[in-house]
C-alpha cells in the first residue's frame, strides 16, 4: 500500500518510491481532450454566449473506454463483500500525515482525499467523474467549469463545495510551504472562482497545454473548513479529515498508521467507487529495512509484498501455509512509461560538472553482469526518461526531433543531432575490458592519471566518489559497482543513510557526488517536466532537479513538452530531451522492471482474477482497491 503524498508527486514530478507506484492508482493526465459526447453543446451564462461542450470523461484517447452509463470499473466486483483487513508493511519511519508540503507525509492520499475525477486502472488515459459529476470546457479551451456531485460530504459530514476547490487550488499553487511542483503545473491558469456552492471555473491562459484540464480534474481536494484551524503547512499526525472512502484512526507515530472505510462513505454507489475499498480496516506498518518487512510477511504479520530482489522472490517457494492459506505468487506485465533505478551525478560540484568524467565513470557501470548475477534477469537497461513508452527516444533522430534540436547545432554535441544514444555494453563476464580502456581514455582526456593504483589529476588529487541512497535493496548491486570504481584506482564509498536525511542531502542541502534513486515518470508529461530538469529548480529547496541540470537546450525542450498541442509535438519533444539528458550524461542509467512481482496469502478475492485473468494484464501491479476478503 502506497505511502502516497510525496511519493506519488515523485511520480507525478513522477506522483511514486517503487512500491508506492506500483501499488498506488494511476494518476490521471491527458494531453487532449476528446468530447466523447459530440453534439452535447451549451452556451455558457457566465461567458457571454461562448460555446462549450459538457464533457463526462475528459481522455487522450479517441474515446474513453467506459461509456457515459457504465456501472462500474471492469476490474471491480460491484457485489463485493465488506468486510475483513489487509496488512501491508513499509520501510523506514513517518512523523507527519499533512499531505503536499515540503516535508515528507505518509497519509496515503488516494485513501483519505478523493479527486474532481479519477483514473481507472484499466483505461489510466481517461478520467470519470468523483467530486465533479461533469465537466464543462469551452470550445477555445479558455475555461473549464467542474460541476460539484451535491452528495460529496467531508468525513465530518460538512458538505464539499467550490469553496473548498478554491481554496484547495490557490493554497496549492501559491502556499511556499506546498510542494513547488503544482507552481509548475498549474502556472497557466490565470485564476479560479466560485460560481456556486456546486460550480467552479477555472480560467486558463491562451496556448496553455492541452493537458492542464485532465491535471487540475485530478487534483486531490482539501477541506477548506479543517485549515480555518490548522495551519497548512505544518508537520502534524494529527488525524486528517478528508473526503473519501477511508478515514485515518489510529496512529501509533513511527510505526503504524491504521486506515478504517467510512461506513457511510458518500460516493460509495457511484460507478467510479463501485466495488473498491472493500476491506474495513488498513493496517500500515513500518519497519527498519526491506529484510524485516520481507520477515513480517513471511511470517505472516503482513498479508501482500512486492518484490525486486530476485533471490528473495525464490524464497517464497519453500514457504509454509499461515493458518491455511497457501502463498500466490503473480508476475505480471507493466504498461506504460515506468519509473527506473538511476544514479544521478551532482552537476554542481568538481568533477562531476565534466562530462568526460561522468562518462568514464558511466562506462565503469557493468550493467550485463549485475543483471545476469544480481537481479536474475529482471531488468531491463535504462536510457531515457520515458523507458517501456513510445516517449523514449529510438534509434536515430527523426525529422521533428531534428528540428527541436537543430537550432541549437554548436551547442550540443554532433552524436545528439546523428545517432542513438545506447549505454555501453559488457559481454557479462564480469570483466569489462572493452568498458574500462575507454574508461582510462576519457579520463586521460579529463586530466586524469593512475599514479601508484590511484586515479589522480594533475595536482595530484585522487578521484574520490561517494554513492549515497536511502535504499538498501540494491546494496549487492551497489557494492558491485563500488568495487569496480576502486579497480580503476578510484577512491569510492557507499552511504546507506536514513530517508529524511537522504532527502536533506540530495534535495535541500546538496551534500553528494552521486546518488541512487528512484526516477518516477508518467506517459503524459506536461508542465511539471521544468521541475525535473529546469535550470530554475537547481538550486530550489526540496527540488527533484536532482542532479542540478542548468541547461538552456534542456529549459527550452521541456518548455517545449508544457506547450505540446498534439501527441506528435510531444512525443518529439520527449525523445529529443531524451537525447541531450543521455548525450551529456547528466545520470547514469541504470535500470527499470517491466514485470511486477507480488505475492500475497491467498485469503483475498480478485475480480480481475476471477474473470481468468491472472493479475489482469492491463492492471500490472496489485489492484488492492479491488480486493475483498473471502
Amino acid at each position: 500500500m502506497p505511502a502516497l503524498p510525496y511519493r506519488v508527486f515523485l511520480y507525478l514530478l513522477s506522483l511514486t518510491c517503487a512500491i508506492a507506484a506500483s501499488l498506488s492508482p494511476a494518476p490521471a493526465y491527458s494531453i487532449g481532450l476528446a468530447d466523447p459526447f459530440p453534439g452535447k453543446e451549451t452556451p455558457d451564462p457566465n461567458s457571454a454566449g461562448m460555446r462549450t461542450h459538457i464533457l463526462h470523461a475528459l481522455t487522450l484517447l479517441d474515446s474513453p473506454r467506459y461509456p457515459d452509463d457504465f456501472h462500474h470499473f471492469n476490474y471491480a466486483k460491484p457485489d463485493a463483500p465488506k468486510r475483513g483487513t489487509l496488512r501491508t508493511a513499509e520501510v523506514g519511519t513517518f512523523h507527519n500525515l499533512t499531505p503536499f508540503i515540503l516535508q515528507q507525509s505518509s497519509v496515503q492520499v488516494w485513501l483519505v482525499y478523493e479527486q474532481l475525477f479519477t483514473s481507472p486502472r484499466d483505461d489510466p488515459l481517461s478520467s470519470y467523474p468523483l467530486i465533479a459529476e461533469s465537466a464543462e470546457i469551452a470550445e477555445d479551451k479558455s475555461f473549464i467549469i467542474f460541476r460539484l456531485n451535491p452528495r460529496a460530504r467531508w468525513q465530518d459530514d460538512i458538505l464539499v463545495t467550490s469553496e473548498d476547490v478554491v481554496f484547495t487550488f490557490n493554497t496549492l499553487r501559491n502556499n511556499d510551504k506546498a510542494i513547488p511542483y503544482f507552481r509548475s503545473v498549474y502556472q497557466d491558469v490565470k485564476g479560479v472562482e466560485s460560481i456556486d456552492p456546486h460550480q467552479v471555473k477555472f480560467n486558463l491562459a491562451p496556448g496553455s497545454n492541452k493537458n492542464l484540464p485532465f491535471l487540475i480534474a485530478s487534483m486531490h481536494i482539501l477541506p477548506k473548513h479543517y485549515y480555518e484551524t490548522n495551519e497548512f503547512g505544518k508537520i502534524s499526525v494529527e488525524l486528517p479529515v478528508g473526503s473519501g472512502p477511508y478515514r485515518v484512526s489510529q496512529v501509533l507515530p513511527g510505526r503504524q498508521i491504521v486506515y478504517e472505510r467510512v461506513r457511510d462513505y458518500w460516493a460509495r454507489d457511484l460507478p467510479t467507487r463501485r466495488g473498491l475499498y472493500n476491506f474495513d480496516r488498513l493496517v500500515v506498518n513500518y519497519y527498519r529495512d526491506t529484510n524485516a518487512k520481507v520477515q513480517a510477511f513471511m511470517t505472516g504479520l503482513s498479508d501482500i509484498v512486492v518484490e525486486f530482489n530476485p533471490m528473495r522472490w525464490l524464497t517464497y517457494n519453500d514457504l509454509p501455509d499461515k493458518a491455511q492459506h497457501r502463498l500466490i505468487k503473480v508476475q505480471s506485465r507493466l504498461q506504460g512509461a515506468l519509473g527506473s533505478m538511476n544514479f544521478a551525478f551532482n552537476l554542481r560540484r568538481p568533477p562531476f560538472d565534466d562530462r568526460l568524467i561522468r562518462e568514464a565513470i558511466t562506462q565503469l557501470f557493468d550493467f550485463e553482469w549485475i543483471n545476469r548475477v544480481l537481479l536474475g534477469g529482471w531488468a531491463e537497461r535504462n536510457h531515457s526518461q520515458f523507458p517501456n513508452s513510445e516517449l523514449a527516444a529510438q534509434g536515430c533522430p527523426s525529422t521533428g526531433e531534428i528540428e527541436l534540436l537543430l537550432p541549437w547545432k554548436g551547442k550540443i554535441r554532433d552524436e545528439t543531432l546523428e545517432a542513438e544514444f545506447a549505454p555501453p555494453t559488457s559481454d557479462a563476464d564480469g570483466y569489462q575490458r572493452q568498458q574500462r580502456r575507454r574508461a582510462f581514455e576519457l579520463f586521460a582526456q579529463a586530466g586524469y592519471s593512475l599514479h601508484n593504483g590511484e586515479l589522480v589529476n594533475g595536482t595530484g588529487k585522487p578521484l574520490s566518489i561517494e554513492i549515497i541512497t536511502s535504499n538498501s535493496d540494491f546494496q549487492n548491486v551497489l557494492l558491485a559497482f563500488v568495487t569496480s570504481l576502486r579497480r580503476a584506482g578510484i577512491d569510492a564509498r557507499l552511504r546507506i543513510i536514513d530517508t529524511p536525511q537522504f532527502e536533506r542531502r540530495s534535495r535541500v542541502d546538496f551534500d553528494f557526488d552521486m546518488t541512487f534513486q528512484f526516477f518516477g515518470t508518467t506517459d503524459i508529461p506536461g508542465p511539471e517536466q521544468a521541475f525535473f530538469w529546469g535550470s530554475r529548480f537547481a538550486y530550489e529547496r526540496y527540488t527533484v532537479n536532482v542532479p542540478g541540470v542548468q541547461d538552456p537546450v534542456v529549459d527550452d525542450l521541456v518548455s517545449r513538452i508544457g506547450r505540446a498541442t498534439s501527441r506528435k509535438e510531444l512525443i518529439s519533444a520527449t525523445r529529443a530531451l531524451d537525447r541531450v539528458i543521455a548525450w551529456n550524461e547528466y545520470l547514469l542509467p541504470g535500470w527499470y522492471m517491466a514485470f511486477a512481482h507480488y505475492a500475497y496469502w491467498d485469503k483475498f478475492g480478485r475480480a480481475d482474477y476471477q474473470t481468468g485473468q491472472e493479475a489482469g494484464p492491463n492492471l500490472g501491479s496489485p489492484a488492492v482497491e479491488a480486493w475483498w476478503t473471502k
